[in-house]
C-alpha cells in the first residue's frame, strides 16, 4: 500500500511538470498493485487523454467510477474524454450524472454547458452560462462559452461582447480570439477579422485550422505579404495530415484536386468524427413517388436559391415529391416566399439538433437527401454522417467532394470532373449533361446604366470581375495587370466590399506599373442592379484556382461574354463547363499565357466582341445552359436510377445521364 502511494505521488508530481509520459507510467504502477485505487484510476485517465489516448482514458475513468460510483470529477472527466472522441450525446450523459452529484461546482456546470454548446443547444446552455456569468464575471471561460451559444442563436452583437469580456479578463487566450475573428468574418469585417487571427496565431500556431482562416481573410482584403510562403505552409501541413484549413478556404489557393481532396478528408474527420461508424438505419420505400428533401440554410435571396427556384417549381410531381429542410431562419425574404411555395412541404428546423433533423428525415421516409450547402459557411454535415436518408446526394453548394463516403453521389458533368481526376473524388459521380441548374425568371435588365453613374469612364475598354476579392491571387491580379498594360485605354472593375481592400490593391498595382485610377471598385447592390450594371462591362475575366459560378451564368444571362482559363479541380472547371453549355468555347483558355493573349485580343476586336454578345443573346432561350426544363428531366433521371439502385439492395455506381429529348 506504502508503495503504491509513492508511485501515486510520483505520476501527481510529473503530471504537475507536465511529463505526462511519466505520470501515466506512474498512475499505471500505482494502478497494477491497487486497482480499485479510483483517485489513481481517474488520475491514469486524465494522464492517457493529455496523451491522446482518448479511449484508454474512458476505460480508466470507468474503472474509477467501479470503485467509487460517486466520483463526480470521474463522471466529469468521462464526459471530457467523450467529447475528445466525438460522442456528445454519451458526454452529456457523464457530465448530467457529475451535477447530481456535486451540483455546486462551477466547473461541472461550466463542461455541461461545453457539451449542450457542440451539440448545437444553445438555448439549453444559455441560462447555465448567463447564471455563471453573473457568478463568476472574471471567468474567461464562461465568457467565451457564452458567445459561442449567443452566436449559434444568431445573436452577434451580444457573442462580440461576451468574445471581448473573454479577451479582456485573459488577453493571451487563443480561442476567445478565434471565436470572435470567426464572427467577426461572418459580418465580412475582414479587418478586424484578421488582426484577431493574428493575435490569436501568435498566441497558438498550431490551433486546429486558423492558419487557413487566417490566409482565406486576408485574402479579403489582398492582405499578400508572404502570401507565398503561407501556402507553401498550409500546403506542407495537409500532406502531414494536419488540421490547417478548412476545404472551401483551400479552394481559392490551390488548383490541385488531390491535394482538395487530402484537405477534405481531414475536415470531415474532425467536423463528423462518428462518421466511419455510421450505419445506414434509413430505409427504402417502396413508391410511386420518390421522396426528395433538399437540406440548405440558403433558402433565401442567396446565389444557390437564384439557380434552383425553377427547378423546384419544374419537378414532375407525379413522380417526385420535394421537401425543403431549411436550417436558416424563416424569414419574409421574396426569395423564400417564391421557394415556400414551389416545395411540396418546407420544414423550419433551424432550432433543432443535427441528430434531430436526420431523424426527421428519416421519420418522414425520405428517399434522397440533397445537400446544397456542403462546406460552405454554415454547414452542418453530421446531419449526413448521421444518415438521414438511404441515398444523400452533394450538390451545388460547394464546389467538390468530401474526401470522405459523407455522401454516396457527387453531381457534376464530364467537364468539371473528366476521367483523368475521377480519382479525386471518393462519392460515386452522377454525370448530368450540363452540370449547373438556372432560373429564367433572373432580372433581365432593359436599361443598362450609364457608366459615368457607376464611376467608370465614358470611352474606353471595361474588364470587369464581380467575383469575391478571396478569389484573387497575387499569380492572377499580375495576370491581370500584363491584359490591362497591353489593352491601354482599359480599366478593370471589380467587387469593392470592404473599404480598406481598394487602397491595397491599388498598391500592388502601383508595384506593377498600373495607374491606380485604372482599378474601379463597385460596392454590392441588389441583384436587378447587379446585373444591369454587369451589362455595363465589355467582358469578365474568370478567376482561377476557384472560378465564378452563379457571377458567371448571370453574365452570360445578360449577353456578357466570359473569358476563363481551364483548371483541374472542380473550383476550377465550373466556369468551363458554363461556356460548352452555352456554345461558347473558344472562351475558354487552356494555360495563363492563353488566357492573357485571348483577352488582349478580345479587346482589341470590337467586332468580334459585340459577335459574341449578339451569339449570347440569341442563345439564351435556347441553349442548354438556361433550359430549365431540359435541366430538371437530366436530374429526376438522376435521381430515379439512384433511387432504382437503392431499392434493389445495389450500392452507388457513377450514373451518366444522356441528354433528355
Amino acid at each position: 500500500m506504502k508503495n503504491s502511494q509513492a508511485l501515486l505521488e510520483q505520476g501527481n508530481a510529473a503530471a504537475a511538470q507536465g511529463r505526462w509520459d511519466a505520470a501515466e507510467r506512474g498512475y499505471a504502477a500505482c494502478c497494477k498493485l491497487q486497482p480499485g485505487n479510483a483517485v489513481a484510476q481517474h488520475n491514469w485517465g486524465v494522464a492517457l487523454l493529455e496523451l491522446g489516448r482518448a479511449h484508454d482514458a474512458i476505460a480508466a475513468y470507468e474503472r474509477a467510477l467501479a470503485a467509487n460510483p460517486r466520483y463526480a470529477q470521474a463522471y466529469c472527466s468521462l464526459g471530457i474524454a467523450y467529447q475528445a472522441i466525438g460522442v456528445p450525446d454519451a458526454a452529456l450523459v457523464a457530465l448530467d450524472c457529475a451535477c447530481q452529484l456535486d451540483g455546486q461546482n462551477p466547473r461541472l456546470a461550466i463542461e455541461r454547458a461545453r457539451v449542450l454548446v457542440n451539440l448545437g443547444r444553445p438555448a439549453q446552455a444559455l441560462g447555465t452560462l448567463e447564471g455563471l456569468a453573473a457568478s463568476q464575471p472574471r471567468n474567461a471561460v464562461v465568457f467565451n462559452l457564452l458567445g459561442i451559444a449567443l452566436k449559434q442563436l444568431r445573436r452577434p452583437d451580444e457573442a462580440a461582447t461576451a468574445f471581448g469580456t473573454a479577451i479582456a479578463l485573459q488577453p493571451a487566450q487563443a480561442e476567445a480570439l478565434n471565436n470572435r475573428g470567426n464572427l467577426q468574418l461572418q459580418a465580412r469585417r475582414f479587418k478586424e477579422a484578421l488582426q484577431d487571427f493574428d493575435a490569436a496565431l501568435a498566441l497558438q500556431p498550431d490551433m486546429p485550422w486558423l492558419r487557413g482562416t487566417r490566409l482565406y481573410t486576408a485574402a479579403h482584403l489582398f492582405a499578400w505579404n508572404g502570401f507565398d510562403a503561407e501556402r507553401a505552409a498550409i500546403i506542407e501541413g495537409i500532406g502531414r495530415g494536419a488540421r490547417i484549413i478548412q476545404p472551401l478556404a483551400l479552394q481559392t489557393l490551390v488548383d490541385d484536386p488531390a491535394l482538395q481532396q487530402q484537405a477534405a478528408r481531414l475536415w470531415t474527420h474532425a467536423a463528423c468524427p462518428r462518421l466511419q461508424g455510421a450505419t445506414t438505419t434509413a430505409r427504402v420505400r417502396a413508391s410511386r413517388k420518390i421522396r426528395i428533401a433538399y437540406v440548405s440554410k440558403d433558402f433565401r435571396s442567396h446565389p444557390v436559391s437564384f439557380l434552383m427556384a425553377e427547378v423546384i417549381e419544374l419537378h414532375d410531381r407525379e413522380h417526385f415529391e420535394v421537401i425543403a429542410v431549411n436550417y436558416g431562419p424563416a424569414s419574409e425574404d421574396p426569395m423564400q416566399q417564391r421557394l415556400r411555395a414551389a416545395f411540396d412541404g418546407f420544414l423550419d428546423v433551424e432550432a433543432l439538433t443535427d441528430a434531430d433533423i436526420a431523424q426527421a428525415c428519416r421519420s418522414l421516409n425520405v428517399d434522397i437527401v440533397v445537400d446544397l450547402t456542403g462546406f460552405t459557411d454554415g454547414a452542418r454535415s453530421a446531419i449526413f454522417a448521421l444518415r438521414a436518408a438511404p441515398v444523400q446526394v452533394s450538390y451545388l453548394g460547394y464546389l467538390g467532394g468530401s474526401g470522405t463516403a459523407l455522401y454516396d453521389y457527387l453531381i457534376a458533368d464530364k467537364e468539371i470532373v473528366p476521367a483523368e481526376f475521377r480519382a479525386c473524388y471518393d462519392e460515386r459521380i452522377a454525370y448530368l449533361p450540363s452540370y449547373q441548374a438556372n432560373d429564367r425568371q433572373r432580372p433581365c435588365p432593359d436599361r443598362v446604366p450609364g457608366r459615368a453613374s457607376l464611376g467608370l469612364p465614358e470611352s474606353g475598354f471595361v474588364f470587369c470581375c464581380f467575383n469575391n476579392p478571396c478569389k484573387i491571387s497575387p499569380e492572377l491580379f499580375a495576370r491581370w495587370a500584363r491584359i490591362l498594360a497591353e489593352v491601354p485605354d482599359s480599366v478593370l472593375w471589380l467587387l469593392g466590399e470592404d473599404g480598406h481592400a481598394p487602397a491595397e490593391l491599388r498598391r500592388h498595382g502601383q508595384a506593377l506599373g498600373l495607374d491606380p485610377a485604372r482599378l474601379v471598385f463597385a460596392s454590392r447592390a441588389d441583384r436587378s442592379t447587379y446585373l444591369a450594371r454587369l451589362a455595363a462591362a465589355d467582358l469578365f475575366l474568370d478567376t482561377l484556382p476557384y472560378n465564378a459560378g452563379t457571377t458567371a451564368s448571370d453574365a452570360l444571362w445578360i449577353g456578357l461574354p466570359v473569358l476563363t482559363q481551364r483548371g483541374r479541380s472542380f473550383a476550377g472547371r465550373v466556369a468551363t463547363s458554363l461556356l460548352m453549355a452555352v456554345g461558347l468555347p473558344e472562351l475558354i483558355a487552356s494555360d495563363a499565357d492563353e488566357y492573357v493573349a485571348r483577352a488582349i485580343e478580345l479587346a482589341r476586336q470590337p467586332a468580334r466582341l459585340s459577335k459574341l454578345r449578339q451569339q449570347l443573346v440569341s442563345a439564351r432561350a435556347e441553349c442548354r445552359l438556361f433550359d430549365a426544363p431540359r435541366f430538371t428531366r437530366s436530374l429526376e433521371a438522376a435521381y430515379a436510377h439512384m433511387h432504382q439502385r437503392a431499392a434493389a439492395g445495389e450500392p452507388p455506381c457513377d450514373l451518366e445521364l444522356a441528354e433528355p429529348t
